[in-house]
């Protein structure tokens, strides 16, 4: 998730742990604790380019070291608190649950958490939000607003925080039934369709849980189809991408290619941008739909160029001039059931 999300939720956590007898310290505790796992990304200067893919929400957002982290850190901490009766127990407490918040609610995303580093890399992501979601992030921050305007010691001020961590909770759980209703949908209407390919994931549209994409893969490309329950009795509107992997043929063999394989999954597509440099698309990622140029700008996209020396570039690139607000407006249109428009933006 995003990092006022991560540090809203640390602090939601400070608050409920020791907020009683550290006041706004115990949230200020939890936001620095909840926001550090993602602290990862400065080491991205100092690594080469697929030991950066592979290094964002790895080893830092692991079992391991979130164990490992509550126990060193948590005698340090009661220190610092010491003349305010905080116990090492407490503070280890408060590390631990700002820290494995962040990891769970990562792995509530499409991007992928190694919670099993450094023994496996596998990724968890269960797709039930997107990266960015106000109406997860929003009941923390005003549950926060309100607590941290009462007294330290008032019962009102864990009610608070007990009922926005609630809420927030009850929206993942929502998220987990939406996505189910969603998955039952995209399936029927493949079978209605004869569609002779295999549902591969189905994950929330950008900044809700109530539209949602389904990505089908075939042998030779992929079907993106959107579902809202609001769709009615509509049938399912199909975008064909072709995964024209040839294109990386040349790079087959490189640790830069293989880093980006495993980081999609192996859900990817290949394509030749107006530089020549050849593009890597990650499809597990939703797309913009783009109504300025009327083509899906897919957002997780590296562009590969190999040097005369013989290394590979692998820099990330988001296409620019895009019409962020008219996307949003087509979005709002497709939650509702409005498909004209949003149909009318072709595939890239």
């Amino acid at each position: 998730m995003d990092s006022l999300t991560q540090a809203a939720l640390g602090a939601v956590m400070g608050e409920l742990v020791l907020g009683r007898k550290l006041g706004w310290r115990g949230a200020a505790w939890g936001a620095f604790f909840g926001t550090l796992p993602d602290l990862d990304v400065i080491a991205l200067p100092f690594l080469d380019a697929a030991a950066g893919i592979r290094w964002h929400r790895g080893l830092s957002h692991s079992i391991l070291i979130m164990i490992m982290a509550s126990l060193i850190l948590a005698r340090p901490v009661a220190r610092c608190h010491r003349e305010r009766g905080v116990k090492a127990v407490e503070a280890g407490w408060l590390i631990f649950w700002a820290w494995s918040t962040h990891v769970l609610i990562d792995c509530f995303t499409t991007y992928g958490t190694q919670i099993f580093e450094p023994f496996s890399d596998a990724r968890v992501a269960m797709n039930v939000m997107f990266i960015v979601d106000p109406l997860f992030t929003l009941p923390l921050l005003i549950g926060l607003w309100m607590a941290l305007r009462l007294p330290r010691d008032s019962w009102r001020r864990r009610r608070v925080m007990g009922i926005s961590v609630c809420v927030s909770s009850l929206y993942v759980m929502v998220g987990f039934a939406m996505q189910s209703w969603a998955e039952n949908e995209i399936s029927r209407h493949m079978k209605n369709d004869l569609l002779d390919a295999e549902l591969v994931q189905v994950a929330p549209s950008s900044f809700n849980t109530i539209l949602w994409r389904g990505l089908i893969e075939t042998k030779e490309g992929y079907y993106l189809t959107y579902w809202s329950p609001f769709d009615g009795e509509q049938g399912a509107a199909y975008d064909y991408i072709e995964k024209k992997c040839e294109i990386m043929n040349s790079y087959e063999g490189t640790a830069e290619l293989d880093a980006l394989k495993w980081f999609s999954r192996r859900h990817w597509v290949a394509r030749k941008g107006k530089d020549g440099r050849s593009v890597f698309i990650d499809m597990r990622f939703t797309e913009i739909r783009d109504p300025r140029s009327g083509i899906l700008q897919p957002i997780f996209q590296w562009h590969l160029e190999r040097a005369e020396s013989g290394s590979v570039s692998v820099p990330m690139e988001r296409p620019t001039g895009l019409d962020y607000a008219g996307a949003g407006v087509l979005i709002w249109e497709r939650i509702w059931g409005g498909q004209e428009r949003w149909e009318a933006v072709k595939e890239f």
